[in-house]
C-alpha cells in the first residue's frame, strides 16, 4: 500500500508540495536557517525525482519539468537551451548539480516520458549552472538516453567507467582496512557508529576518508546504469554491474535491483522499515556519519507515517523488475 500523501501541511518529515509540484524534506533542527523555508530545496529536484518513479504522480511529472527553464536563442545564445535548477521558482540555478539532473531524467526515462526527456536532454548544455559542469560519463549517458546512437554511447558510458572506477571500488577497501570499516546489520546503525569509530581516527585517516568512493554517487551510478539502452546480457553493461555489486552492501536491495541482482526475496523487502534519510544512498560500514535510525519510535511513527519514499521505491522496483509489474 501506498504511503503517499500530498500537500503542503501534511505531519510528515517529507512533503509532496501541490504547490510547487515538488517533494521537500523538513531540515532538522540543527541544520535550520533564519529568514529560510528550511524545506531541503537544494536537493529538490533529486528527490522528486525519485518520488515520480516511486509513485508515478502526474503532478511530480510537472514538478521536474518545471525545474527546466527554456532559454531561447537570441544575441547572446547561438541556440535555445534548457537551463536546470534545484527546485521549481528558478532556485539554485546558480549551483545546480549533476545529482538533481540525473535523478530528473533517470525519473522520466524509468516512467516511460521519452518525449519529454528528449526534449530536455538534448537541450541541457555541457555546464549545467555556474558552479557545475557534467562529467565526461554523464555526458555520453544523456547522449544514451535520446540519441540514434544511444547503444554506441551507452557502450562507450560502461567502457570509460570500467577503465577508471575499479579503481575508487579497491581504493575503499584499501582505505576501509585502515580505518578498521566494518559493515553491521542496518537496523543497529546509527551515526554513533562512524563517530565512535572517527573518535579514535588520526589526521591522516580522517584524511583517508576524504578520499573514498562515497556512496551516494554509487546510488546515482546504479539508476544511470539502469536506465541504459542496453539489456542486461549485453557484454559491456554485464561486465559493470557485476563490478559495481562487488562493491554493494547486501542489504543495499534497490542498488542491487537496479544492477541486475535478482536474488533478493519478497521478505527481504517486507522487512525494510523507513527511515530518516534516503537509505540506498549510505553505508553501514562507518564510512560517513549517515543520519539513520537516530530518532524515537514515537518520532517515527508520526513522521515517517506517509512518504516513505525509501521503502515505496524499494516496493515499486522490485514489482518492476522482480514482478515485472
Amino acid at each position: 500500500m501506498s504511503t503517499l500523501k500530498k500537500g503542503d501541511d501534511v505531519v510528515s518529515k517529507k512533503i509532496f508540495s501541490t504547490k510547487h509540484k515538488m517533494m521537500y524534506e523538513h531540515a532538522w533542527d540543527w541544520r535550520k536557517r533564519e529568514d529560510e523555508r528550511n524545506l531541503g530545496e537544494g536537493d529538490a529536484l533529486w528527490r522528486t525525482g525519485l518520488a515520480y518513479i516511486t509513485w508515478k504522480d502526474p503532478e511530480m511529472k510537472e514538478g521536474i519539468i518545471g525545474c527546466f527553464r527554456k532559454v531561447k536563442k537570441n544575441h547572446h545564445f547561438k541556440k535555445e537551451f534548457y537551463q536546470p535548477m534545484r527546485a521549481t521558482g528558478r532556485w539554485g540555478e546558480d549551483d545546480v548539480s549533476r545529482d538533481q539532473v540525473t535523478m530528473a531524467f533517470a525519473a522520466l526515462k524509468v516512467n516511460g516520458d521519452q518525449e519529454e526527456l528528449t526534449e530536455l536532454a538534448s537541450k541541457t548544455p555541457w555546464r549545467l549552472s555556474r558552479r557545475m559542469k557534467m562529467t565526461p560519463d554523464m555526458w555520453l549517458w544523456v547522449k544514451a538516453l535520446y540519441s540514434k546512437n544511444s547503444k554506441l554511447y551507452a557502450n562507450l558510458f560502461c567502457l570509460l567507467n570500467l577503465s577508471y572506477l575499479w579503481i575508487g571500488f579497491l581504493t575503499n577497501k584499501l582505505i576501509g582496512k585502515v580505518l578498521g570499516l566494518k559493515t553491521i546489520p542496518a537496523k543497529d546503525y546509527t551515526s554513533a557508529y562512524h563517530y565512535d569509530k572517527r573518535t579514535y581516527w588520526t589526521k591522516f585517516q580522517v584524511m583517508l576518508a576524504g578520499a573514498l568512493y562515497p556512496a551516494y554517487a554509487f546510488h546515482l551510478t546504479s539508476w544511470q546504469v539502469y536506465t541504459l539502452p542496453l539489456s542486461n546480457k549485453s557484454p559491456l553493461k554485464w561486465l559493470f554491474c557485476k563490478m559495481m555489486l562487488t562493491a554493494c552492501e547486501k542489504e543495499n536491495y534497490l542498488c542491487r535491483l537496479l544492477l541486475g541482482d535478482h536474488n533478493i526475496t519478497q521478505e527481504e523487502v517486507d522487512s525494510v522499515e523507513s527511515r530518516e534519510g534516503f537509505r540506498w544512498q549510505m553505508r553501514y560500514d562507518g564510512s560517513w556519519p549517515s543520519y539513520h535510525n537516530q530518532q524515537s519510535q514515537e518520532w517515527k511513527d508520526k513522521y515517517l507515517k506517509h512518504n516513505q519514499l525509501d521503502k515505496d521505491c524499494l516496493i515499486t522496483m522490485y514489482n518492476k523488475i522482480k514482478n515485472k509489474k
